[in-house]
């Protein structure tokens, strides 16, 4: 069973309700005792490392449980959302962006829930200049372009630096976006001791005419809101805000020759395959003088990683699209999840220029959250469950920075300017030409033990490729790139801080500050995807023994990775092969659900029905919510 990401579970809009019903008075229902709260802190700490994959990657096991202990001793003299703001602190202690308290799903079962969280319809984001409101409820419509001063007389920077312990992120950047949304919770701005009760808060702002006032803001349930895309119409927009509706759509500004491909989610849209699409674009680049081609994903908060090769493919083969200086990537603090999988994608595959925010996810990090819900509160916490290496093993970058740093205003945004898209229209690209070089430079060197480096000459340009097998078993490119001789044997990349060098054993590979030697490889190298593909199943199978045995802790021969190669076996219709790969997995993952259902799928295609419902069951029996495995074990029972 193949695994994939998914977008950050928080709202992008928080939406609005329209009638009288958005006033309540709201009174906490169900209180748990102490007792129950320390309950539910107990088998948090106890199955939390059930479910995260690595929970404790940013604070130590001691001080996680020691925060958790304090916390117990104190429950006591504790209201229910000082305790709930002190769970999420807790969760946000973990680090990573797609660990947190599932706030906005709470409304979705509300007969399970013993706290229904509430909201105040407002819409907050932070600007270079400061916390505004961009959308209201109606009635509170003339806040709409305010920028907030204070929250019932506390100074507003000092309610933002009170919330942010309780809000998870990956790093600034993430948290700069989610924090407006909690800012909005009473609960947890009552927990914070911010407000003094859930049912109101007062506002100090700054009106768009400079006059300050102040305003009482009712709460809601949060079940009550009802959901919104924003304005009804696209007329006087700017782009990266139009069609909100569509996964993805272009436009195409004539006077500048600009081509504009607004990427809003990574997901394939219904109404608009993205293999259609993709030939939509590549039939109107035929047709059409493309002068420069601009990518924005600044809002795209993730979806799904398996969906967007084809469009990856599209960009970095096509000589109209993949220009040094003609290519620009625009990213922002919501770019996310499998957003940021993409962006890495570009990044190391393209000559794109990224303008814009910092993105909101490290470009390796941890994704797939699974619920764990806490036994008396019900309160859903999401964990990360899977790690996604997405570019190399020791890149450990907190974002993804753009090559020219641009953060939106509010004047910007209210007079619906793009200060990215101006600067990109008038940028001017430098001619880059690579000089002379050691022709001996081209050829073959082994990249990783399952991985070979390719340098070759490709028309006027000098380019290196790294392949690798993807989660879901295709062979795609993790490094597609050009080289550029620095003088000597010096070359640099279009990729960002990266740059090689040549010796005369390899070569010697520089990101940051990391180094890979890298040696030439003699003979007749295949890596075990080539030598699946060949129908060399036994020898593919030997070379990952091989690896494992004399490199225990790398990376490309865990389960996903070794997974992915059977996979890629079991999509050239190899099946002896990928049974081979698949059985060599369930054996250094025995306890592994996932590795019993990918050899159960592969015996399924060969034919062999009842050898795959025994390894069926077997991951069924491992992991009793594989709704896959309980499915194929009643078709194939029939």
């Amino acid at each position: 069973m193949n695994r994939i990401t998914f977008s950050r579970f928080l709202a992008v809009l928080i939406v609005f309700c329209t009638g009288v019903n958005c006033y309540s008075q709201n009174t906490v229902n169900n209180k748990l005792t102490a007792e129950e709260w320390s309950k539910d802190i107990d088998y948090y700490l106890e199955e939390m490392p059930k479910v995260h994959t690595n929970p404790y990657h940013t604070t130590s096991k001691e001080n996680f449980v020691q925060f958790a202990e304090v916390l117990k001793g104190k429950i006591h003299h504790m209201s229910d959302n000082e305790i709930i703001s002190e769970i999420a602190k807790m969760t946000a202690m973990i680090g990573d962006g797609h660990t947190a308290l599932n706030i906005f799903g709470y409304h979705e079962k509300p007969s399970q829930q013993s706290y229904l969280l509430h909201i105040f319809p407002l819409r907050l984001y932070i600007f270079s200049d400061g916390l505004f409101v961009t959308g209201a409820a109606p009635q509170y419509h003339e806040l709409e372009g305010s920028r907030l001063t204070k929250i019932n007389g506390t100074d507003i920077q000092d309610v933002i630096n009170r919330t942010k312990p309780i809000v998870q992120g990956d790093n600034e950047y993430s948290q700069k976006f989610n924090t407006p949304y909690y800012m909005v919770i009473p609960e947890f701005l009552n927990g914070l001791g911010i407000i003094p009760g859930i049912n109101e808060m007062e506002l100090t702002y700054l009106a768009p005419d400079g006059i300050e006032k102040t305003m009482k803001v009712s709460s809601t349930e949060i079940g009550n809101m009802q959901h919104s895309s924003g304005s009804q119409t696209d007329n006087g927009l700017p782009l990266y805000m139009k069609n909100d509706e569509k996964n993805y759509w272009f436009e195409y500004l004539s006077e500048s020759k600009t081509l504009y491909i607004n990427y809003k989610r990574v997901l394939i849209d219904p109404a608009d395959s993205l293999k259609y699409f993709c030939k939509r674009i590549e039939d109107f680049a035929n047709t059409n003088d493309i002068n420069k081609t601009v990518i924005d994903i600044r809002n795209n908060g993730g979806g799904n990683n398996a969906t967007c090769q084809p469009f990856v493919n599209l960009i970095s083969n096509n000589p109209k699209f993949n220009r040094k200086g003609k290519l620009f990537v625009i990213l922002g603090r919501q770019t996310f999840s499998a957003a940021s999988y993409l962006t890495t994608k570009l990044e190391y595959n393209t000559k794109a220029m990224f303008i814009g925010e910092p993105s909101g996810a490290s470009p390796n990090h941890y994704g797939d959250n699974r619920p764990l819900v806490l036994p008396n509160s019900k309160i859903e916490i999401r964990l990360s469950s899977i790690y996604w290496q997405n570019s190399f093993p020791f890149d450990n970058r907190l974002s993804t920075e753009p090559f020219i740093n641009i953060e939106m205003s509010s004047r910007d945004y209210f007079s619906g300017k793009d200060p990215v898209m101006e600067y990109i229209l008038n940028y001017k690209a430098e001619d880059i030409s690579s000089g002379s070089y050691d022709k001996k430079i081209t050829g073959t060197y082994l990249y990783s033990p399952l991985q070979s480096l390719v340098i070759k000459k490709d028309g006027k340009e000098l380019n290196m490729k790294v392949m690798q097998t993807d989660f879901v078993g295709r062979n795609v490119s993790f490094i597609n790139t050009g080289l550029y001789s620095e003088g000597g044997r010096n070359f640099s990349a279009d990729i960002k801080g990266l740059s090689v060098e040549m010796t005369d054993k390899g070569l010697v590979l520089k990101y940051g500050t990391n180094v890979m030697k890298l040696n030439r490889v003699q003979g007749d190298f295949k890596t075990p995807i080539e030598l699946l593909a060949e129908g060399r199943n036994n020898e593919a199978v030997e070379m990952i023994k091989e690896a494992r045995k004399k490199n225990p802790s790398y990376s490309g021969v865990n389960e996903n990775a070794i997974n992915a190669m059977g996979y890629a076996a079991l999509n050239s219709k190899n099946y002896e092969g990928a049974i081979a790969v698949f059985i060599l997995n369930c054996e250094y993952y025995p306890e592994s659900s996932n590795t019993y259902d990918s050899l159960g799928e592969a015996l399924m295609m060969a034919g062999n029905y009842k050898d795959a419902i025994d390894y069926y069951k077997k991951s069924v029996e491992l992991n009793p919510n594989n709704q896959n495995g309980i499915k194929m074990i009643e078709k194939l029972s029939k």
